[in-house]
Parts: structure tokens; C-alpha cells; sequence
């Protein structure tokens, strides 16, 4: 149904890379970072996982999230250049 509106509607279509996971911030930045945080820790419930992540959260300054905002067009643009091939960082 989508394709035949756009059809009918004439609209060109643009091609653009699958999904790739290093294109999320959250994916390349800030997981990275939080996956580290524990550092082997077990947990015995979700709300110690809850707990954990929101003390994580917490402790980084402003500037942390700054850093991961600010390599996003570097990344993207990377991700461009490989046509949306998945990359290891």
C-alpha cells in the first residue's frame, strides 16, 4: 500500500544505507562507556541493574555526553563512506 501511494504520488524515493548500530549515540557512546562501569559485577535483580545505571548516569558530567554528541558527524560520516556497513570502533 505505502509503495503504490508513492507511486501514484510520484515521489521520488532515496536510498540510504541499512540501519547500522554505530549511527545510535547511544550504541557507540554511552554503552561502551556503561558496559565498563560494572566491571564484573552480578546483579540479583533488576533494580539493582536500575540502580546501578542510574548511579552511572549520574556521576558523568555534562561534558561526558558533550564528547559523544560532538564525534557523531565524524561517525556518520564514516558510516556514509563504508555505505552503511557495520564497523567495529
Amino acid at each position: 500500500m505505502t509503495a503504490w501511494t508513492l507511486y501514484k504520488l510520484e515521489w521520488d524515493l532515496m536510498q540510504h544505507p541499512p540501519y547500522s548500530p554505530n549511527m545510535v549515540p547511544s550504541n557507540f557512546y554511552l554503552f561502551s562507556h556503561l558496559q565498563l562501569h560494572p566491571d564484573g559485577a552480578i546483579f540479583s535483580s533488576n533494580e539493582e541493574v536500575i540502580n546501578e545505571v542510574h548511579l552511572f548516569l549520574d556521576s558523568r558530567r555534562p561534558q561526558f555526553f558533550a564528547e559523544g554528541i560532538e564525534k557523531l558527524p565524524k561517525r556518520w560520516q564514516t558510516i556514509v563512506d563504508l555505505n552503511g556497513n557495520y564497523y567495529h570502533h
